[in-house]
């Protein structure tokens, strides 16, 4: 069987089957793995006269992330029950809408358009600095190549992200190696460079090393990592921090086990928080102490259990202590706030059915006291 296949990017992936001779066919389908994704869909398809398959797959409704390797072949049931494979073949899913120029290393590889060469050489330098900084925390695995993807603008990087949120400004498809990053070139670009670009490589570098449990890891451990990987932290964190101490309104740590709010108020402060819970636990237990950490969960440990079995701490009493310790929170009130859910359910379960022995008892000895009447007038 002969197989080819072309796409509309943001639309579709056409792909087409032939047979090079004749044969009766029963049914047949079409399996198409997502690399990225490691996801397989099949689909069934059928061959005309000719022996020709023609199958549209929709990129949008089945979000097909941008420089996916997609592979492919077709399964053919004969009328006598025996079954045929082709051969498999592969294409990339590249954003063709750009005309993308390369700088690359060993390791790294910087593609980007609207701009000159000095922005390509600034990008791959932060990339570095990025492999620099990942260096304080684990030996980097730097084979294969990681690509860097560098769109102009928030619009042009949504066409490429399906269903991503509005303030998202990179993503790291951290199985295939490929990162994607908005930098507007401009007075701002070096900084953004060194903030977004050694994030996203965080990401790709952190599941390499821990393999495929990185799926696992908590948002907070993973995000907060990544974070700790920039050049230049956010200096909005701090403030915010500050802010929602002040009120209480901290989100717990335990509600940051999984994907962040959508909100932007709530995820900015849902990333402000993990870059500083992680840093608190890099200064008590070193970086080691976090590889070990992100190892456990990928070792398939729960949120709350994976500080216990990496630290023999849990996560409640590290959250309490981080609190008062980096943003100057009350040890009491923030005791208090963890056993508040806890002193509830204990009226439940013991005081409200003791009032109710209570006044049980009360009705009992009344039955047993003389009666009452009203007096005449």
């Amino acid at each position: 069987m002969e197989l080819s296949a072309a796409y509309q990017f943001g639309e579709h992936v056409t792909f087409t089957g032939r047979l090079v001779s004749p044969i009766q066919i029963q049914k047949a389908s079409i399996f198409i793995h997502d690399t990225t994704q490691v996801v397989t869909h099949v689909q069934p398809v059928t061959f005309d006269q000719n022996g020709v398959s023609v199958f549209r797959f929709d990129t949008r409704r089945n979000v097909l992330r941008p420089f996916t390797t997609i592979l492919w072949r077709y399964e053919l049931t004969l009328p006598d029950g025996s079954v045929l494979q082709s051969a498999t073949a592969s294409i990339r899913y590249d954003d063709d809408r750009f005309a993308w120029q390369t700088l690359e290393t060993d390791a790294l590889r910087v593609h980007w358009y609207n701009s000159d060469g000095d922005f390509g050489v600034s990008a791959l330098n932060a990339a570095q600095t990025g492999l620099q900084n990942i260096r304080g925390f684990f030996a980097p695995i730097l084979s294969p190549p990681v690509d860097v993807f560098i769109y102009a603008n928030e619009s042009d990087l949504r066409g490429a992200l399906y269903g991503a949120e509005a303030w998202v400004a990179g993503h790291a498809d951290s199985a295939a190696g490929v990162i994607t990053v908005t930098i507007e070139p401009g007075a701002e670009q070096g900084i953004l460079m060194e903030q977004r670009i050694p994030h996203e490589l965080m990401h790709v570098m952190l599941h390499r090393r821990v393999g495929a449990g990185y799926r696992n890891l908590p948002a907070w451990l993973s995000e907060g990592m990544a974070m700790l990987a920039e050049a230049y932290p956010n200096p909005n964190y701090a403030i915010l921090l500050r802010d929602a101490a002040a009120r209480d309104a901290l989100i717990p740590i335990r509600d940051l086990c999984d994907s962040f709010s959508p909100r932007i108020d709530s995820a900015f402060l849902a990333y402000a928080e993990s870059r500083s819970f992680t840093d608190y636990l890099r200064g008590l237990y070193g970086a080691d102490g976090l590889l070990s950490l992100a190892n456990a969960y990928a070792n398939g440990v729960t949120c709350e259990r994976g500080t216990e079995r990496a630290f023999g701490v849990s996560l409640a009493k590290l959250e309490r202590d981080w609190r008062v310790a980096a943003l100057g929170q009350s040890g009491v009130a923030s005791t208090l706030g963890d056993v508040v859910p806890y002193l509830i359910l204990l009226c439940l379960v013991v005081f409200f059915p003791l009032v109710g022995i209570v006044n049980a008892m009360r009705k009992k000895g009344d039955r047993h006291a003389p009666e009452r009447y009203a007096g005449r007038k």
